[in-house]
């Protein structure tokens, strides 16, 4: 030790210079190969020995169950409810089945509902004087009537009236969307054609024309042939989406004059 506090350092006689010793030291290596050998062996047996096999439980139904019949008396009610009580659904209250519920609903629609004061209407006065006007009445020996023109020798001719057949609609096409004109009918309409029910399964192309008629009647009856070939020459409106279509028409029949042409409304 000096004198200013300064420690001068010194080495001990016998004693190492390092703490730790930073050398490898000198064992045999043997014994590591064969501690690494032993391991590695016994992680391959362990690997390729133990198996683990994970399956799920079998999960068994009860084949048997018991049915407990409750008479309609008191103890069974009882015994019914206690089991609809304690399950896992219990009955709620449904505020619908309540006998209070009508007049509660009838309080507050009154309680709402808009009560508008009757109507007064305010009475005025009326003015006063004669609102009845005096009658005229003819002098005498003039005729009061106007005076009357005798009837034509020849009285006009009514106009000629035929039966038509006209359109309306049954399926697939509404009455707006009819053809306004319809063609002549040259056939002649009797009794037993006009009162008969007509129904025609008409299918359109594209352009509105008819390309089969078929009646959906029983068959044979007079006047069919007449009627649907007279149904190949209306014209539809046409609808250019669908390749061809398929319409339901009835035909019926109404007075029409003979110098005007039939009309499809």
């Amino acid at each position: 030790m000096m004198a200013d506090g300064r420690v001068k350092p010194h080495k001990l006689a016998g004693t190492p210079e390092w703490v730790f010793r930073w050398s490898a030291s000198k064992t045999p290596l043997l014994p590591k190969l064969f501690a690494l050998v032993f391991v590695g062996a016994a992680f391959a047996f362990s690997i390729t020995s133990v198996r683990i096999r994970v399956t799920a439980m079998e999960k068994s139904a009860p084949r048997k169950a018991s049915v407990i019949h409750l008479r309609n008396d008191a103890e069974g009610r009882a015994l019914t409810l206690r089991a609809r009580e304690g399950g896992p659904f219990p009955s709620r209250f449904e505020p619908s089945q309540w006998e209070g519920m009508a007049a509660l609903e009838n309080a507050a629609l009154d309680a709402v509902r808009f009560q508008q004061r009757p109507y007064v209407p305010a009475l005025a006065d009326l003015p006063s004087g004669n609102w009845v006007q005096g009658v005229e009445l003819a002098a005498r020996g003039q005729s009061f009537f106007p005076k009357r023109t005798p009837p034509s020798a020849h009285p006009p001719e009514s106009a000629k009236l035929k039966l038509a057949p006209l359109l309306y609609p049954l399926s697939g096409i509404s009455a707006a969307t009819l053809p306004a004109v319809l063609p002549l009918f040259e056939a002649a309409v009797d009794g037993v054609m006009s009162s008969a029910s007509w129904r025609f399964l008409v299918r359109l192309n594209p352009d509105g024309g008819v390309a089969e008629c078929v009646s959906l009647e029983k068959g044979g009856e007079a006047g069919a042939p007449e009627l649907e070939a007279w149904l190949h020459k209306i014209h539809f409106k046409p609808e250019f989406k669908a390749s061809f279509r398929w319409i339901a028409v009835g035909i019926g029949f109404t007075n029409q004059p003979v110098a005007d042409g039939p009309d499809a409304r």
